[in-house]
């Protein structure tokens, strides 16, 4: 009986072994957090003041400060281009990820950025065309999204 009983439990041990190993969670490996990569071409002489700024806006036209924001130099510009990447961008719906210049003359908040690009926006349309970016765990790399910052609408 003794010689059952063991038996038994080594098959048991055995097979709970087997059981475990086989319903391995099989969760593809999603990520976390999205990456937004793309590149501005940039017209038109740079501004000798003033700051410029490429942002995901939470809103748009914009009303809160935007999602994300990456100051853009002259020295960062390789033959009018610039290439971008934002990384550990949460998923969401973002209704336009923009190119602006900061008039340091104008202290007004509501009046110193200066939009001169917009993904998938126009000048003609005042970038009010921006297209929208939607990023989640099935949607995480967004590439070629790319942006004409247009220094002479200034």
């Amino acid at each position: 009986m003794k010689l059952t009983n063991k038996i038994t439990i080594a098959l048991f041990s055995v097979l709970f072994l087997i059981i475990l190993t086989s319903c391995e969670d099989k969760k593809d490996d999603l990520p976390e957090s999205a990456i937004l990569s793309g590149t501005v071409t940039f017209i038109g002489d740079w501004p000798t003041e003033g700051t410029v700024y490429l942002s995901i806006q939470t809103a748009w036209p914009p009303t809160t400060a935007p999602y994300s924001a990456i100051t853009i130099t002259a020295g960062n510009i390789t033959d009018g281009h610039y290439e971008y990447s934002f990384t550990d961008v949460a998923f969401n719906t973002y209704p336009a990820i923009t190119v602006s210049w900061l008039d340091p003359n104008d202290s007004n908040p509501a009046t110193n950025q200066h939009t001169i690009g917009a993904q998938g926006g126009t000048v003609q349309a005042d970038f009010m065309d921006a297209v929208t970016v939607t990023v989640d765990a099935e949607n995480a790399t967004k590439t070629d999204l790319d942006i004409t910052a247009d220094f002479s609408s200034l």
